[in-house]
């Protein structure tokens, strides 16, 4: 997985890298070493961004999300991007069930 961090009006830390580091390898790790994973992170005020893009074979999903918080915003946005991952991954799953029922019925009748 090749994840790349990029601040707008902040410096990206250690602590932030290894904090989305550590989130990413509890919850995207299924998806394999092709898979790139952009995160800008900007703040206006007391505004605190988190955009988290994962771009991988066949597919891509994005998540924003703004607290007053950089670490509430990243968990926040990793949290939404492993819904759409799970339900893209669920929808995949039924295609493939629903084909292999299909060439089932074929081949009996």
């Amino acid at each position: 997985m090749k994840l790349t961090v990029a601040g707008r009006n902040i410096e990206i830390t250690d602590g932030i890298r290894e904090h989305l580091q550590n989130k990413m390898d509890k919850t995207i790790h299924e998806l394999g070493e092709e898979t790139d994973v952009h995160v800008a992170l900007s703040v206006e005020k007391h505004r605190h961004f988190a955009e988290i893009t994962v771009k991988t074979k066949g597919f891509s999903v994005h998540s924003t999300e703004e607290t007053d918080d950089l670490y509430a915003s990243m968990d926040n946005a990793l949290v939404k991007i492993e819904k759409q991952l799970r339900k893209h991954k669920e929808k995949a799953q039924a295609l493939r069930n629903k084909k292999g029922s299909q060439s089932k019925e074929q081949s009996q009748g």
